[in-house]
């Protein structure tokens, strides 16, 4: 839902563009037939210029790198497990308005939006066949189909048929008849069906909308002419235009006899003819497309992202080279069918028992694989997955890799647990992420016969914070190290000889005084690049630290780094 309402923001803006462009340049024109097929054009080039993409070439190097968006925390790689114990109150469980589901809530107003206008658009499409059926009906030699009715409404036309009131049957009817003839043979009704269906899709756009009207005017100042080509005195077709204009209209689907202004019409009717060179106008379209192609590239990545990196790397959006944001104070939850899943919430998930029992029952079960101690492989493997609603356990994955051997002990593992006790927020159970570390050690080094086996709810001397109400900030602002990081980030030579490229996500924590510790890759692409990105990170400045109540606290961010080779 979420790509497909970006995808209809970046029509309507393309949209909105194209019809500035055709209002300034082309609207007067009296190249009816021209004009018409320019409109069109302009909704089908909006629909597709959302996947179009242009290289902006914003960085001039042979190689670029680009700094993605910068992130308080990389939430799928912790260094220690979630406290069991009470969490300090966040700014996530403190602010609510942030809590709210706001993606949610904008999808259901678009859709709410978008069936209420199929709805009407459904009912235009009823009310005209039940004003045809109740009626009665006559075809005519050139296989039109006239229906008469003893209404109010104005004359009007949809597809083949002809609706006029009876009293329109006596009074110039060949004129009234000739003008719907012309909508009917110049198949205005397709047009119709084709601008209302967009306009739906982006009823919340007003360019839709006015681009739809003047689709509308086109069509009256098409058939106006031909009407007049076939003879009918100018004066007296004007004259009927007034008359008609105090008339009701049927329905605003519909070629209605009424349905411009007159005061517009006959002033196109009146307008000396337009050269044909002013087609030559519409050329103007391409820039306009252009800017509105690099106008969305700047936000649409280059590279598609796996499912894969969308799980591990959830803060990992790509941003042009002079775009560097700071996220939001507060983690974006992941949404997915089962609900958002939280870092912190009031009432932590407990494994049946507490604690101690989550202790026993790991140091019981997790077994040191004997092809790694004989390999002489030790460490601590970092497992993280999401406690259910129900208390069950999934999307469990490897966070902090040792080696395959112990990475497969610890998952199996945990996915031997039993259900939990689901954490709960504001009363309702909720889907939490919890993060496990297990360390492997062989006491007395590789050779010794001696193994361990430890889990642990650590904690690194003081807690670092993920999100805190005052987020750390580099010297001078987040422009400045921009600035910094791209004056500084070298694309290794060697690395472009070999074609290596891809983004590199570094993660750091800003300690109470500022400076820069546990600099490490939480995404790897290659080990020149990974050493290249940390060696940038780990020569910046001392930072304004972070603070959590009013106090200095250690705070983790991230940093992606995207190395491009230029084509």
């Amino acid at each position: 839902m979420i790509a497909f309402l970006s995808y209809i923001l970046k029509v309507s803006l393309s949209l909105a563009a194209f019809y500035m462009f055709y209002k300034l340049l082309c609207s007067r024109d009296t190249l009816h037939r021209f004009n018409r097929c320019l409109l069109l054009f302009i909704l089908a080039l909006s629909a597709v210029v959302p996947f179009m993409y242009i290289d902006l070439g914003i960085i001039s190097h042979e190689a670029a790198v680009e700094i993605g968006e910068l992130g308080a925390a990389l939430e799928a790689e912790p260094v220690e497990m979630i406290a069991m114990e009470d969490a300090p109150v966040s700014l996530w469980q403190r602010v609510p308005w942030q809590q709210i589901p706001w993606r949610m809530i904008l999808g259901g107003i678009y859709c709410a939006g978008l069936l209420a206008c199929l709805a009407h658009f459904v009912g235009s499409l009823l009310s005209i066949a039940l004003l045809i059926r109740r009626n009665k009906c006559r075809v005519m030699a050139d296989g039109t189909i006239l229906v008469t009715h003893n209404k109010a409404y104005g004359p009007f036309s949809w597809m083949r048929y002809i609706i006029v009131s009876e009293q329109d049957l006596s009074d110039n009817f060949d004129m009234i008849l000739a003008h719907e003839r012309a909508h009917i043979r110049l198949h205005h009704s397709w047009d119709l069906l084709f601008v209302q269906l967009c306009a739906t899709v982006q009823w919340f756009n007003p360019a839709a909308w006015l681009l739809k009207r003047e689709l509308e005017a086109i069509h009256e100042f098409e058939a106006d002419s031909d009407t007049l080509r076939q003879g009918f005195d100018a004066r007296q077709y004007q004259l009927r235009l007034f008359e008609e204009a105090v008339g009701v209209k049927f329905n605003t689907i519909t070629n209605n006899f009424n349905n411009c202004s007159t005061k517009k019409r006959i002033i196109m009717m009146m307008k000396r003819q337009t050269s044909p060179w002013a087609r030559m106008k519409a050329l103007f379209v391409l820039p306009v497309a252009f800017v509105a192609v690099a106008v969305i590239s700047c936000t649409s990545p280059k590279e598609k992202k796996t499912d894969a990196d969308q799980e591990v790397v959830q803060q990992e959006q790509p941003a042009s080279a002079d775009e560097i944001q700071v996220v939001a104070n507060a983690p974006t939850p992941k949404a997915e069918e089962q609900g958002e899943i939280f870092q912190v919430v009031e009432e932590h998930p407990q494994f049946p028992g507490g604690d101690a029992e989550l202790m026993k029952f790991l140091q019981q079960n997790v077994k040191y694989p004997k092809e790694a101690q004989e390999q002489g492989k030790q460490g601590r493997v970092i497992v993280q997955f999401v406690v259910n609603k129900d208390g069950s356990i999934s999307n469990d994955t490897i966070v902090r890799s040792v080696d395959p051997l112990l990475d497969a002990e610890a998952l199996r593992v945990v996915r031997s647990m039993p259900n939990w006790t689901p954490g709960k927020q504001r009363g309702k159970e909720v889907r939490v992420r919890f993060t496990l570390p297990v360390t492997f050690r062989l006491d007395g080094g590789a050779e010794s016969k001696l193994v361990k086996i430890q889990v642990s709810v650590e904690k690194t001397g003081e807690e670092i914070f993920n999100v805190v109400e005052q987020m750390p900030e580099y010297p001078g602002g987040m422009g400045e190290l921009m600035k910094f990081l791209q004056r500084n980030v070298r694309y290794p030579k060697e690395a472009q000889e070999q074609g290596k490229q891809g983004r590199v996500v570094v993660q750091f924590v800003v300690e109470k005084d500022g400076s820069i510790t546990d600099a490490e890759i939480a995404k790897s692409v290659d080990p020149q690049l990974d050493a290249e990105a940390l060696r940038v990170v780990n020569a910046m400045p001392n930072w304004t630290p972070g603070k959590q109540r009013g106090k200095e606290v250690r705070t983790r961010f991230t940093v992606p780094v995207t190395f491009r080779l230029s084509n």
